[in-house]
């Protein structure tokens, strides 16, 4: 079982009115103000959903979600209280959440979570924000996969097996879920930029692929260096980047077969760590004849962390490619802030359709609050944006920044 979405299906950067967002009242306005520019009517409609029940449209079971994802209910009778206090959404019992989650498809919420990520508020977001590397003037992405357990067992209906499968569950202890994701993390705000979910323990490498498609129909993203893990590697891809406008910085593996053509240089790093060495190298790789650069680091204990590379040793030096290399931990700090500050584990739902719309919801959930928080900037990143809009959801504004 894997879950992608269609480049196809995603709307260009323009097919949004850059219109100016009205001043609202209060956080969980301010929050949900960014849905209308996604056009949720027009989705609901492109899915046959919610267009028929007023009092439940798809307007507002996407609000209830998002809001779930962002401030879990212990449980759907919690959430049906939420709803009924919250003057943001119209109220939902409990029953009527569970059946529009697992009835209604989950697509409709991918094609809004990418509809927001190419509104043109959120391209100014992206083309604003403060850089990491200030020298750097290209886009990174990395990518990078995480499990999410399940704390029930989820059922896989028909319209997610094969005409030859049967119907299964997934059981809790069958591995979860897996989340692979490919974000912007040159910036001062990561951006998930696209997602594909697979069951637990599947190999993360075939999902670069459909990542690379939803990265490459951003019309900011031109000429990007993608940074990865030794997960990722294929040498079939190395070459094809090459031979692309991109480029990429990898770790390479201990065991490959390579010969070394030329050194570049030498250098010398000193730091309070003590004196280091680094060789930069023009190597070819024997299982593909093509010539990639390499890059030696020694660590402090002796051992070496080899770099492998397509960036031009006459643009970028060494420090340059580690430091970009390096970028990539900034995926695993944003898995770690859906897992600790979102509802991506413990859904409510017990097929996957509703497991997927709830997790769904909850990234669109961090999309907004990263935009938010760049419009209404405080102290202490996501985790304090996210604590400040649960807190204050019903309050003006001026509570949360």
């Amino acid at each position: 079982m894997s879950v992608t979405s269609k480049s196809a299906d995603r709307p260009s950067p323009d097919a949004t009115d850059a219109n100016n967002i009205n001043s609202v009242e209060t956080v969980a306005d301010e929050l949900y103000s960014l849905l209308a520019a996604g056009d949720s009517e027009s989705i609901a409609q492109e899915f046959d959903i919610g267009i028929h029940n007023e009092t439940h449209d798809f307007d507002n079971h996407l609000k209830v979600a998002i809001r779930e994802g962002l401030d879990p209910s212990s449980s759907l009778a919690e959430l049906a209280d939420k709803t009924a206090v919250d003057d943001s959404l119209d109220k939902m019992p409990e029953s009527r959440f569970s059946e529009l989650t697992n009835d209604r498809d989950y697509r409709a919420v991918v094609r809004m979570l990418f509809a927001l990520l190419h509104t043109p508020q959120l391209y100014h977001q992206r083309a604003v924000q403060r850089k990491r590397l200030e020298w750097l003037t290209r886009g990174v992405i990395a990518v990078d996969a995480t499990n999410l357990e399940l704390t029930r067992s989820v059922v896989v209906s028909d319209e997610f097996v094969g005409d030859d499968e049967h119907v299964y569950e997934i059981d809790t202890d069958d591995g979860g879920l897996e989340l692979h994701c490919a974000a912007r993390v040159d910036g001062e705000h990561k951006h998930p930029l696209g997602t594909t979910v697979t069951e637990g323990e599947t190999h993360e490498s075939p999902q670069f692929n459909h990542l690379s498609d939803d990265v490459e129909v951003f019309a900011d993203l031109d000429s990007v260096i993608w940074v990865f893990d030794r997960g990722y590697t294929r040498y079939r891809r190395f070459c094809e980047i090459k031979y692309s406008d991109d480029d990429f910085v990898t770790l390479l593996q201990s065991n490959a077969r390579l010969d070394v053509l030329d050194t570049f240089q030498n250098v010398e790093v000193t730091n309070e760590d003590g004196t280091r060495q680094i060789r930069d190298e023009q190597i070819e790789l024997a299982e593909t004849g093509e010539q990639f650069r390499r890059i030696v680091l020694e660590t402090p204990d002796g051992e070496e962390i080899q770099y492998l590379t397509t960036l031009a040793s006459s643009a970028y030096d060494p420090i340059d490619v580690i430091s970009i290399y390096t970028l990539r931990t900034m995926i695993e700090i944003l898995f770690r802030e859906f897992k600790q500050y979102l509802n991506v584990e413990n859904f409510h739902s017990k097929s996957l359709n509703g497991v997927l719309f709830e997790l769904f919801c909850a990234l669109i959930g961090y999309v907004l609050v990263e935009w938010l928080r760049q419009r209404h900037p405080i102290k202490g990143g996501v985790a304090r944006a996210i604590q400040k809009a649960r807190t204050h959801w019903n309050e003006t504004l001026t509570s949360f920044g």
